[in-house]
């Protein structure tokens, strides 16, 4: 429904049913709580045509809610979404993207308060890592994510704060930045299992830190990144046994570039590769 810009404001819901033909989607203050609690955006069901707009701004996920937006197998044809997601609390609870979101999508995640305590709510073999952001199976074109100022904490040792769930696809000049966040007690800040930069693509860990765990970055399978793209992880901090943590085959090539300086791991290292690894630069 075109021009129709109102709120759902201070409310509490476990379900809602979203009518997708909608160009504005805007939550103030909105508390979804419990079990199977979810608010879910199927951007491809939407009027991808005209510019597409969602905003939640200070609203709360508790007991397992998840707020999660999800595309399509393939990349489609939109006039741009922007997703703004804004000084939430979560609670147990997750922000989720998955699959192939469509192109010029510019989205920011920001001031989030987080404490993850119970996996409860992780009814998928995919996610038991007390995280709170999941990417799974993402394809970013033409498009941007932000992930920014978050604080979180979980309540036992163990996690990932950003998990990357399959392979992670920036081309077009996308990119992912998280920066300026704080994790305590986890024990990677961002888990990817494979990854695909191309075509002038960034991915990018900026003055983050962490109290204590293994890595900032942790790469379990497969790193590519051609095409005038870069892998940065600049400016972070905490101690942790390693800044990156390779697993496997690391690709550069086509004039792209790894950026890996000013991080302050006090008595850890800055890259650890495993018997696995094999780096290749071209």
């Amino acid at each position: 429904v075109e021009g129709d810009t109102s709120c759902v404001m201070n409310r509490t819901l476990k379900n809602l049913a979203l009518n997708m033909w909608k160009t504005h989607h805007c939550y103030v203050d909105v508390t979804f709580s419990g079990v199977g609690a979810a608010l879910t955006f199927s951007l491809n069901r939407m009027p991808l045509h005209l510019p597409i707009n969602i905003t939640l701004t200070g609203c709360r996920f508790r007991e397992g809610a998840v707020l999660q937006f999800v595309g399509g197998a393939e990349t489609a044809v939109s006039a741009g979404v922007v997703i703004r997601v804004s000084q939430t609390v979560m609670r147990s609870s997750v922000v989720a993207f998955m699959r192939a979101l469509p192109q010029h999508c510019d989205i920011a995640v920001t001031e989030v308060d987080a404490v993850q305590f119970s996996i409860l709510f992780w009814a998928d073999t995919f996610n038991k890592k007390l995280s709170v952001l999941l990417l799974k199976n993402v394809v970013l074109t033409a498009s941007s994510l932000l992930v920014s100022n978050v604080k979180a904490h979980v309540s036992r040792y163990g996690g990932f704060g950003l998990y990357s769930i399959g392979t992670l696809t920036l081309v077009g000049g996308s990119s992912l930045y998280v920066r300026y966040c704080s994790f305590d007690e986890y024990t990677n800040l961002l888990y990817m299992h494979i990854l695909r930069a191309r075509d002038h693509s960034v991915v990018a860990l900026l003055n983050n830190t962490m109290t204590s765990g293994k890595s900032l970055l942790y790469q379990y399978s497969r790193f590519s990144v051609s095409d005038h793209s870069v892998l940065r992880v600049v400016g972070n901090s905490g101690s942790v046994s390693y800044a990156i943590y390779s697993l496997n085959l690391w690709t550069v090539q086509r004039s792209s570039w790894l950026d890996w300086r000013d991080n302050d791991v006090e008595v850890g290292a800055l890259f650890h590769a495993a018997e696995s690894t094999f780096l290749v630069i071209d």
